[in-house]
């Protein structure tokens, strides 16, 4: 199994910057659910996904590994495997290199009912696992449910759910609160066993204490092969008006070179000797370190910021996260982040990011969210409005880069109508007073309009929650430095048509048109008849519920939903009243369906998804900006990748930064034509060439050539390819 660490290993170090639908997720592997030993280490379910951690290497399986999703409630082995149990009954299994996983049950998953964690046992081929209301039985080896039973004895499991699973021989006991049952298993043919559905066919347990491992833990101690270990940090007082300390540890795994001692959130390795301080914190996992987001956004540059209920903020270059501040010691939005969705994070092109703790103030940061720039709190006496009238509680829902990058615009909620609030990079304040629709606005947009007025919409909200009534203001105002650096003089305009509170708000540079979304509606605006229009065609997309909007570089809108993951929707043509619908979830690579917000990144070419467990990425050629591509004023030149291409070891040979109307063509030696590629081949500036002639058939090992022409330019250059 060090083999197995060192695999994980070169795969992290290996891993490309980017790849073509390439998708990642990043998640904080805790609370633990369950342990096993595996190897050097120890297999972890936990609520981000399936750890595995030696004292060499640390690594996390997500939904892109093959799981399907990333909240595992328990994990099991035997001689037949590695087994998963997620929250609610998916089981995966490990596959024999180790290094993914493959689902070979969903059945369970539509009853919508939690696993118990870490209450799942194995015996033979049979895997017991206890929910909330029942107790199944599956058959590894034959991939199908056996039984589920919902009542033992005089016990029904949805009053008294099922406390601990212990299979000894040809019994199984199961421990309900004070009581225990037991039963006979016919564990090679359970099938046949008739009489498992009737809950008369259990035995009560008269003395717990003679089955190993099923009583309740004594938590006044620990224990590790007849040494009691005294460790101070494994204790905990969990009655704050008594001496006793209880046991903070949960699962004592062995592995040949000592014991991790695990708990929800801490996982210790102890070297087995009580007389030495053999133990290490191993608890940290380094690669993401924010965990729950309720916000992403993209930044100007590549990459994304993230932000965290509890108030944390952590920078992402594309692959390697890089956790920052904590504002007002750690205070944050916490459930009013999500409840009323709000969408604060901004950023400028020069590093300079924007952000508001709900009802304590607003906040700038430079180089990313590392260094606090500026501070505005509800009681600095600022122009901005407090939202409580006796005490300072500042209250702001969404914020936009300034259109000429200058700062950042926001709304402050006031009973008398919001405030726009304007906030310079320099740390200057000016606010339009009570100049909104509604007393709290929602999501917002700030556009340069063609006299170079400053053109903003904003979400108008008639109270807190999503399901409020609400509409769209349209502000205009005269640019601040045509204007004395002031934020005045403006001029509102209403809009309605949904007549609901909007969530997110996005426009579309390719068609030059605004589309909103609401809790449970797509909008855009058609300024001719001066309302929001409802799209008459969306098939594929129903009943979801909209958490967040974004648009991406070809007018493609990517949606956010709470319970259904993500869509992306694409104009039948130019007409916004029908729209195409791809469908994007946890089984194709996002860490969970609750998708908290969602941001297009068209430098990387990359989606970024919040969620409450975590961050999914997910890159796609067609999402790159590519207008700049062969052009004078392009930062990068045409490359091509890898040299030598090897068709039986790499899976494409790209040639990247070309433009998106070029056509480029593939030579051999000879100088005939091998292939030809244009249109939505080269979506995103990059083509990928897999070693296929025109037959289809991989082409012969040698030298070729590659000619990338546009009306204007030529860019050639010649690889070897070798089998």
């Amino acid at each position: 199994m060090k083999f197995y660490a060192l695999l994980i290993l070169c795969f992290l170090l290996s891993c490309p910057a980017i790849a073509a639908g390439d998708w990642r997720t990043f998640s904080h592997p805790f609370p633990v659910r369950g342990a096993v030993a595996h190897g050097d280490g120890v297999l972890l379910a936990t609520d981000g996904g399936i750890r595995y951690r030696t004292m060499d290497g640390d690594f996390v399986f997500h939904s892109e590994d093959g799981l399907e999703t990333s909240s595992f409630y328990a994990v099991a082995k035997s001689s037949l495997g590695v087994f998963a149990v997620s929250e609610y009954g998916l089981i995966a299994t490990m596959t024999g290199d180790g290094s993914s996983w493959r689902v070979v049950n969903r059945s369970y998953l539509t009853n919508n009912v939690r696993v118990r964690p870490d209450i799942v046992t194995l015996a033979g081929s049979i895997l017991v696992i206890a929910f909330d209301d029942r107790l199944a039985f599956f058959d590894l080896v034959r991939s199908v449910s056996v039984l589920t039973i919902e009542k033992i004895a005089d016990r029904s499991m949805s009053i008294s759910p099922v406390d601990k699973l212990v299979a000894r021989g040809d019994s199984l006991y199961v421990r309900m609160g004070d009581k225990a049952y037991v039963r006979k298993m016919n564990w090679k043919d359970l099938g046949a066993d008739y009489q498992l559905s009737n809950p008369e066919s259990w035995s009560l347990v008269k003395d717990m204490s003679k089955v190993s491992g099923l009583p309740a833990p004594d938590l006044s101690k620990i224990e590790v092969d007849g040494d009691t270990l005294g460790f101070d940090f494994l204790f905990e007082k969990k009655d704050p008006d008594s001496d006793k300390m209880t046991s903070r540890i949960k699962w004592i795994v062995k592995i040949p070179r000592g014991y991790f001692l695990i708990s929800d959130e801490m996982i210790i390795f102890y070297n087995g000797k009580p007389k030495e301080k053999g133990y290490v914190n191993v608890s940290d996992f380094a690669t993401y370190m924010l965990g729950e987001t309720y916000e992403i956004s993209a930044l100007p540059v590549g990459g994304a910021i993230a932000a965290s209920p509890q108030g944390g903020l952590s920078y992402c270059n594309g692959n390697q996260w890089r956790e920052t501040t904590y504002p007002l010691e750690k205070r944050g939005s916490y459930s009013s982040a999500y409840s009323v969705r709000m969408k604060m994070l901004s950023s400028t092109p020069d590093g300079h990011v924007f952000f508001h703790i709900w009802g304590h103030g607003y906040f700038i940061y430079s180089n990313w969210g590392e260094r606090l720039e500026h501070s505005f709190l509800a009681t600095d006496d600022l122009c901005f409005d407090s939202f409580l009238s006796e005490t300072p509680y500042v209250v702001s829902t969404a914020s936009a880069p300034a259109p000429d990058g200058s700062g950042f615009l926001t709304v402050a909620s006031s009973t008398d109508g919001y405030t726009v609030v304007y906030f310079t990079n320099d740390g200057d304040v000016h606010c339009a007073k009570n100049i909104g629709s509604s007393s709290l606005a929602g999501p917002m947009i700030a556009r340069t309009a063609e006299d170079g007025s400053w053109r903003l919409y904003i979400g108008s909200r008639d109270g807190a929650a999503i399901q409020a009534d609400g509409g769209l203001d349209e502000i205009r105002f005269p640019s601040p430095k045509s204007n004395g650096g002031e934020l005045s003089d403006g001029t509102v305009k209403l809009y309605r048509g949904l007549n609901t509170t909007l969530v997110d708000m996005v426009y579309d540079t390719v068609a030059n048109r605004l589309w909103v979304a609401s809790m449970a509606n797509l909008a855009y605006l058609d300024e001719e008849l001066d309302t929001l229009m409802t799209p008459t065609s969306v098939k594929g997309l129903r009943g979801a519920d909209y958490t967040s909007l974004d648009v991406d570089v070809h007018g493609n809108l990517w949606v956010g939903t709470a319970n259904q993951g993500a869509y992306r929707l694409s104009l039948k043509g130019k007409s916004p009243d029908t729209l195409s619908v791809e469908h994007f979830t946890a089984r194709m690579g996002l860490l969970s369906d609750d998708v908290s917000d969602i941001s297009v990144d068209a430098v990387l070419g990359a989606v970024w998804f919040s969620h409450g467990k975590g961050v999914s990425r997910y890159f796609r050629n067609d999402l790159k900006y590519a207008e700049k591509n062969m052009t004078d004023s392009s930062s990068a030149d045409v490359v091509a990748y890898p040299v030598p291409f090897r068709p039986m070891v790499h899976d494409h040979f790209t040639i990247d930064h070309i433009a998106e109307d070029a056509v480029v063509s593939i030579f051999n030696r000879g100088g005939a034509l091998i292939r030809s590629f244009s249109g939505n081949d080269i979506l995103g500036g990059r083509l990928e060439w897999n070693g296929l002639g025109k037959d289809d058939k991989l082409v012969a090992p040698g030298v070729y050539y590659y000619v990338v022409r546009t009306s204007s330019k030529t860019k050639k250059g010649k690889f070897l390819i070798i089998h």
